[in-house]
């Protein structure tokens, strides 16, 4: 692929500038929709496997279960990859042909964790990912546990002091990212006092 930043941005009309960022804002808005459709019935699932456990966990009610749910994830998985590509495509040539977003966006990444740092590819393949990944531990777990357990009768069982480790590893992942975010500040402010 030719660098494109080498090569000098032709001018647009003030209509061409609008139709490439509604383009833009709508593949953004189609992006985050299609995550927030995809997370709600994956949640919707995990639902229903939840429940289904607690009243009767068989391996012939979650065999079927797991594998449309870990097909379905994995397609999503896909999706979102190729259109954050493709939404990236869009976001460079506005960058490249509208001079006061290349502005815009030049002055905000001049920070380097900022540059390398994209929420929205995090987003479109992390979460399903994890979606994918908790499919997967959940059905080995259904497979792997004793069949003479049953869940409601122990007040310590091994899935809530689970529950209880994944709450405190979530809880810690979110104290180290505010703490990033807070050095991050610290770095952006700190470079626009030196006047850098």
């Amino acid at each position: 692929m030719a660098d494109e930043s080498a090569q000098p941005a032709p001018k647009l009309t003030p209509e061409e500038i609008n139709r490439l960022w509604q383009h833009g804002l709508h593949e953004e808005k189609l992006f985050h929709d299609r995550l927030n459709y995809f997370s709600l019935l994956e949640m919707g699932l995990l639902t229903i496997y939840g429940v289904m456990y607690n009243k009767e966990p068989n391996v012939g009610f979650f065999l079927p279960l797991t594998v449309v749910a870990l097909a379905f994830t994995l397609l999503w998985l896909v999706i979102q990859a190729r259109h954050w590509q493709y939404w990236a495509h869009i976001v460079e040539r506005q960058r490249r042909l509208i001079p006061e977003y290349r502005a815009t966006v030049d002055e905000y990444t001049e920070v380097e964790w900022s540059r390398a740092f994209r929420v929205a590819k995090l987003l479109g393949v992390s979460i399903p990912a994890m979606f994918a990944v908790t499919w997967v531990a959940f059905f080995v777990w259904v497979i792997a546990r004793p069949n003479n357990v049953n869940p409601q009768a122990e007040v310590v069982s091994i899935e809530r002091g689970l529950i209880g480790v994944l709450i405190l590893v979530v809880g810690w992942l979110a104290y180290r990212i505010s703490r990033l975010e807070g050095k991050v500040k610290e770095l952006r402010r700190a470079k626009g006092e030196s006047g850098v």
